[in-house]
């Protein structure tokens, strides 16, 4: 699996995320910033429980789909009071922040004059 995967939702007023951990499938769910839960990713389709803070606490369930069986992105579903809602997969980044973003036209001008300069060279030895 690859790495990077995260799925964000925001319930209740709570943030729920869900992180990857590493290329078995393990993942760690966390609410509000803090860790409450952790699958190890060994199954098809790992399903963890954790609580939303409050007063009383509201239990929640997380389904983990596995990438061979969607096509190579995994997806995550959230269950709570007895509704299942789709997370939506975020980029991995800081916060607020824009994407890096690479500048393609510099590479191909360092690639042409690559070239050029082996051209150069291959000529003279001719």
């Amino acid at each position: 699996m690859a790495l990077g995967h995260r799925f964000h939702v925001d319930q209740d007023g709570h943030s729920v995320t869900v992180q990857f951990l590493d290329r078995t499938g393990a993942f760690e769910v966390l609410v509000d910033g803090k860790v409450v839960a952790y699958g190890a990713g060994r199954r098809q389709g790992d399903t963890v429980s954790a609580e939303l803070p409050g007063d009383p606490p509201r239990p929640f369930v997380i389904t983990v789909g596995r990438p061979r069986r969607t096509g190579g992105v995994p997806f995550c579903e959230l269950e709570i009071g007895g509704m299942r809602y789709l997370m939506p997969r975020v980029p991995l980044g800081g916060a607020g922040g824009e994407p890096a973003h690479h500048e393609p036209h510099r590479v191909v001008r360092v690639s042409r004059r690559f070239l050029r300069r082996s051209l150069r060279r291959l000529l003279r030895r001719v």
